[in-house]
């Protein structure tokens, strides 16, 4: 029980981790740049995974330390970077107390952000209505889905059904993470120099990327669970990690091309549907695996369904996805303080950004 109230008092702190991220990325990271940064970040997530996997292996396998050092070290972790965050970090551009004039400028030339400092009404409204926003949340909940599929069964399934051990297993699981990390910076640059060169517009970079990270992805997944060699099974879960990652440049930071004002609130909402959506994964793994684990037929099932799902969730964020700034990113009847002069600014925002429309809407 104490274990139980211990992770849902993590989970819950963590819940505003991405949407804070997504916040200061749609103010710090201008669209020609958007896909490095992004991915600069995210891919955060997966080094600490590489870290802690090979960590865990090490630890667990001997008797001094043990699991619990594993969770002491995670802690400490956890401590260093929010000192990092607090001393380094500033809300906005137009905040930080050593930028320059060239510096800001570069950042906010693009019309996108909020030139005002102070704060709107999230327009739920409009975000609830807007199709483009659904099929990136749609989208958000099939990737999640299959990530969270091999984070927490892969160590189980590499154990029951390749039968690798627990010390080997640590240097196998933080392999596809490590393709994961260097392939989702790889992909963060190809988009931007595909934008920046005028190659492909904002949404067609945004439907390609994402049906590499889902459908390309999706398929070497596949090929992992019907393999009976562990050097084979982790070479096709490497790739399958690494094109994974192209989601970064996908429906991830499409939630910052549709507002970059709002892009913490509405990966707040995508998160949501994809933390609800991943609960099924446990119920379906339990409930067809069930006391079977070495049996691989019913580890190909869950499989099956979890990747036939990323498909489906493809498709939709395909047919629906749009990458220009939506209008209700500088919605006037949702500001608190409105002025002449704002209202001015505002209309001059609209009208440029209705000149990029043409640019990210093809």
């Amino acid at each position: 029980m104490g274990l139980a109230t211990c992770r849902l008092i993590q989970g819950m702190t963590q819940a505003a981790l991405y949407p804070s991220m997504h916040t200061m990325l749609g103010k710090w990271a201008p669209l020609s740049e958007r896909g490095r940064l992004s991915t600069y970040v995210y891919t955060g997530s997966q080094f600490g995974t590489i870290l802690i996997f090979e960590i865990s292996g090490l630890f667990a396998g001997t008797p001094i330390l043990g699991w619990p050092a594993i969770f002491w070290l995670c802690g400490i972790l956890s401590f260093a970077s929010f000192g990092l965050l607090i001393w380094f970090v500033a809300p906005s551009p137009r905040e930080h107390p050593t930028i320059s004039a060239e510096e800001l400028s570069y950042i906010t030339q693009d019309g996108n952000v909020d030139a005002f400092p102070k704060k709107r009404r999230t327009p739920w409204t409009h975000i609830l209505t807007s199709t483009a926003v659904w099929g990136l949340v749609v989208s958000h909940a099939g990737s999640s889905a299959g990530y969270l599929l091999v984070l927490t069964q892969m160590p189980t399934y590499m154990n029951e059904i390749l039968n690798v051990n627990i010390e080997t297993n640590g240097i196998y699981s933080s392999l596809p993470y490590l393709s994961m990390f260097t392939m989702a910076i790889s992909f963060g640059y190809i988009s931007d120099y595909l934008l920046n060169k005028k190659i492909m517009t904002v949404a067609n970079i945004r439907r390609t990327a994402n049906t590499i990270g889902m459908v390309l992805s999706g398929s070497f997944l596949i090929g992992f669970c019907y393999v009976d060699k562990a050097w084979l099974a982790v070479l096709l879960l490497m790739i399958s990690f690494g094109m994974h990652s192209a989601v970064h440049t996908g429906f991830h930071i499409n939630q910052i091309d549709l507002s970059p004002n709002f892009a913490g609130p509405i990966m707040s909402l995508g998160n949501m549907v994809a933390n609800l959506t991943s609960l099924l994964v446990p119920v379906i793994v339990s409930n067809i695996v069930k006391d079977d684990l070495k049996n691989p037929s019913r580890w190909q099932i869950v499989f099956l369904i979890t990747v036939s799902f990323q498909f489906i969730t493809n498709a939709v964020f395909v047919i629906f996805v749009k990458g220009s700034v939506q209008p209700w990113n500088f919605h006037d009847e949702e500001r608190i303080d409105t002025g002449v002069e704002e209202s001015k600014s505002l209309n001059d925002h609209k009208n440029s950004i209705k000149e990029k429309e043409k640019l990210g809407n093809s």
